[in-house]
């Protein structure tokens, strides 16, 4: 494993006196994650492996190794993968639509998630972290963390998102937020619906052309509910064109592309910017 993707902390005046366990658990990582750290020898303090009770002094180096070494649980799979950016923490890549985004009972090894592993395990990556979740149907930038640590940072950090959208309909306003709870259905079903009981969800949307049937829209996710786009936009008068579970599945695809992806990189706070040129059957089926 190359070092350069190790990461380094110099402890500070406020950290000093803290113990190597407790300086950790202010990172905010999972105790399962500290555990695995810890019986690996993956932390050092001056180079050196120390007990997690070891107290620290301003100026230490404390050195972790974020990387597991246990095998994900995804079969490697070798296939063309369309990779947009990469680093020793994130992969960033283009889903075609209808490609399922991880394994399922349905679908175990012919997944991006498989394709993935194949490739960053060839470079000495382990594990697989996913970071946004797109359904089968949904084209656009998808993104995976290669250890749990960059993993966190795009939880407590959110990242800013991007969709395009083709939806029925004229839509008549140029800019819209909606901001409406969301909750699920009972089981078994999957679908979601607006209700004063569910959780706060916010969907800003910008319209960029009309025709006589469609509207191409811009959106931006202020929260990150499943289906959320789909279950405001159908709650508007306005489904995805192709929707068959809240519109009608009259379109050779559900219009959805996740265009835009952008956050801040926690090794050293530059932003990065991932995009994915929105298909041409969009454009070309909001003028039939």
């Amino acid at each position: 494993m190359n070092k350069a993707g190790f990461i380094n902390y110099i402890i500070n005046t406020e950290e000093q006196g803290l113990s190597l366990k407790d300086f950790l658990k202010k990172k905010e990582l999972s105790s399962h994650y500290l555990i695995k750290l810890r019986n690996n020898d993956k932390v050092l303090v001056n180079d050196k492996i120390q007990k997690f009770w070891h107290p620290l002094a301003v100026g230490d180096q404390v050195t972790i190794n974020p990387y597991l070494d246990d095998p994900s649980r995804v079969l490697p799979v070798k296939m063309e993968l369309n990779i947009l950016y990469e680093d020793y923490d994130y992969i960033a890549l283009y889903k075609e639509y209808n490609m399922a985004t991880h394994p399922t009972s349905g679908h175990m090894d012919n997944t991006i998630a498989n394709g993935v592993i194949y490739h960053i395990q060839k470079d000495g990556f382990m594990s697989l972290h996913p970071i946004n979740r797109l359904d089968k149907t949904t084209s656009g930038v998808i993104i995976f963390a290669k250890h749990p640590i960059a993993q966190h940072a795009l939880t407590i950090n959110r990242p800013y998102k991007e969709y395009i959208a083709l939806v029925e309909g004229v839509v008549e306003k140029d800019h819209e937020v909606i901001d409406e709870p969301i909750a699920k259905i009972d089981a078994p079903s999957i679908r979601r619906i607006v209700t004063d009981n569910g959780k706060d969800s916010k969907t800003e949307y910008l319209t960029l052309s009309r025709s006589d049937k469609y509207s191409l829209l811009r959106i931006i996710l202020h929260s990150g509910r499943t289906h959320q786009i789909r279950v405001h936009m159908s709650h508007i008068g306005h489904p995805l064109v192709g929707d068959f579970l809240y519109g009608e599945e009259n379109a050779p695809r559900l219009f959805l592309h996740s265009h835009l992806y952008i956050f801040n990189h926690f090794r050293d706070n530059k932003e990065v910017r991932v995009f994915a040129p929105q298909p041409p059957i969009f454009d070309y089926y909001l003028h039939l």
